[in-house]
């Protein structure tokens, strides 16, 4: 970009959901409701599975990989629509993408 041209953005999703992951859980939960407050304040719904644990990173840096993909994979099936998933947390989110 040579600062003419303008950053496209996605489309603003109708709906989202949003990863709570165990950092806001037990830290910092008022950072997970102000992410909520945020998103529909834009008049994006926000879907919150009630069955979330943990994203599979401490077992993965314990040198326990078989054990924190089968942690992240039972939280993406919470997820089963094509809706972006907020993780308020990148190490979070990068442990269940890769």
């Amino acid at each position: 970009m040579d600062g003419t041209e303008r950053r496209r953005y996605p489309e603003k999703p109708a709906r989202v959901y949003l990863f709570g992951t165990c950092l806001i859980d037990l830290f910092c939960p008022q950072a997970g409701l102000d992410a909520v407050r945020l998103l529909e304040r834009e008049g994006i719904e926000v879907l919150f599975p009630a069955d979330q644990t943990c994203c599979g990173q401490p077992a993965h840096s314990s040198g326990f990989p078989d054990q924190a993909r089968a942690v992240a994979l039972a939280q993406l099936r919470l997820f089963p629509e094509p809706w972006p998933v907020i993780v308020p947390s990148g190490s979070c989110a990068g442990t269940m993408r890769h």
